[in-house]
């Protein structure tokens, strides 16, 4: 009888820790899609789910230390329906009338789940400083160039919106087009671009929304675009390419300047949710697995050149050294370390028993000068 007792204590107990993570939100979720198509119901479902999670999330951060950490949520944790979603019910479906999707559904959410990742999230991006973002955007509608550019203004709403550090517009100077084509093209000028204006991460892009047909139903001129958007995250110490996507939307109404921005305007939405999805996960791998540090050390001769590497090297948590220039006693060294000794790199170096005397530091760059020629 005891046993029975035990068991059913244990039941009891899992169930109520099961139920403590699932908890029913009522949405309303909107897909705008011309027509009335089975796509357009699904987006619509699917933006009622999303819409299911976030308000869940608002359940869940419920504190000033809980609303910091919901800009690490991002779209890794909005994406996730499957996962947090363990079943839901549709209780209004327009079917599409008037060509817009208005989807209503009732929905349990697990809200242990999305805690649980909330924090793991939070721990990620303050391993790796949390770095300043820079938007450089080249824009064309129908071929011309447009002063206001859509697409950049959504996506740093976007980032935003998830509480993403950016740089301060103000102290931006005007950066033509032409320079916004390049960096997209060259991702060392893009680095340099974003290191002027104390970005520690530069997104790059290009977009264009073009007219794609016009009707005149009941008289009325309708306008269809389309927009394709492609950027780039750039790390401006290292130039490296940390993602890259793409992404394409359509949009029809009355007037061409207003739809195709409202295209722009799509595009941007989803791009930016990809892009933070993907930097979040670049990121976690950075701070829990690898890291690439890039050393520039100056007054090196060939015979230094070689003890340095060496001694990298023996270095506990390096895994790997690789000479990228060696000009003018100016040698490039691309680290690979582990994330975990990626915040004390620099003590480490000054450890090393050689005379390295540290003259810049950014998050994944470091400047030095070797003070005396070294000798094997």
């Amino acid at each position: 009888m005891k046993k029975y007792l035990a068991l059913i204590t244990l039941m009891m107990i899992l169930a109520a820790q099961v139920f403590a993570q699932v908890a029913e939100t009522e949405i309303e979720g909107v897909g705008r899609a011309s027509g009335s198509t089975l796509q357009a119901h699904d987006e619509a479902l699917n933006r009622a789910l999303r819409a299911a999670i976030e308000q869940g999330v608002g359940s869940v951060i419920d504190s000033e230390t809980m609303v910091n950490n919901f800009q690490l949520l991002d779209d890794q944790v909005y994406s996730q329906v499957k996962g947090y979603v363990r079943g839901y019910e549709i209780i209004e479906d327009n079917q599409g009338e008037g060509g817009l999707y208005v989807i209503r559904v009732r929905a349990a959410v697990a809200l242990g789940l999305l805690e649980k990742d909330l924090k793991a999230l939070k721990l990620t991006m303050k391993r790796r400083g949390n770095p300043r973002v820079m938007f450089v955007f080249s824009e064309l509608i129908d071929g011309l160039e447009q002063a206001g550019a859509v697409t950049q203004t959504e996506m740093e709403r976007a980032f935003l919106a998830k509480d993403f550090s950016l740089v301060d517009k103000a102290q931006m100077q005007m950066i033509k087009e032409r320079d916004a084509a390049l960096s997209y093209a060259n991702p060392q000028q893009a680095a340099a671009l974003g290191r002027r204006y104390g970005a520690e991460m530069v997104i790059v892009g290009q977009s264009t929304s073009d007219l794609m047909d016009t009707s005149k139903p009941y008289g009325v001129s309708v306008f269809a675009y389309r927009s394709q958007i492609s950027a780039r995250a750039i790390k401006t110490d290292t130039a490296e390419v940390m993602v890259s996507d793409d992404a394409e939307a359509e949009a029809r109404g009355p007037g061409r300047i207003p739809t195709a921005k409202d295209a722009l305007r799509q595009g941007a939405q989803d791009l930016s949710r990809k892009m933070m999805v993907e930097l979040v996960d670049h990121l976690r791998s950075e701070a829990y697995n690898t890291v690439n540090i890039q050393l520039v050390i100056s007054q090196v001769n060939a015979t230094s050149n070689k003890i340095l590497v060496k001694a990298l090297e023996g270095v506990h948590g390096v895994q790997r050294v690789s000479e990228r220039s060696f000009v003018n006693q100016v040698v490039i060294l691309d680290v690979t370390i582990d994330g975990a000794i990626w915040k004390d790199f620099d003590s480490k170096l000054e450890q090393l028993g050689i005379p390295l005397v540290i003259t810049g530091k950014s998050q994944d760059r470091i400047d030095a000068k070797l003070m005396n020629e070294l000798h094997q």
